[in-house]
């Protein structure tokens, strides 16, 4: 089995960055960020409310709201119970 050495050059301060000169950690950070704020989209049912705008062909409105919620209810009653 042969083994080669490995050249070790030192760590220059541009080579922590990426293309665009921000840090690495900046990329999963501003991931874990989008996650983050994905997560609570769903929580606070915005991304639920942007799907149903989406599904029935309507732009954002009170009206557009209250059939929201009252479809909301709907299929929350329509659930079965646990325990």
């Amino acid at each position: 089995m042969r083994t080669e050495a490995i050249s070790r050059a030192p760590v220059e301060a541009g080579d922590c960055s990426d293309s665009a000169g921000h840090p690495r950690h900046h990329s999963w950070i501003a991931a874990a960020a989008a996650v983050f704020v994905s997560c609570l989209r769903e929580i606070f049912d915005e991304s639920a409310y942007a799907r149903f705008l989406s599904r029935v062909e309507r732009e954002s409105s009170p009206e557009a709201y209250a059939a929201f919620r009252r479809e909301y209810e709907i299929g929350k009653v329509r659930r079965p119970r646990c325990c």
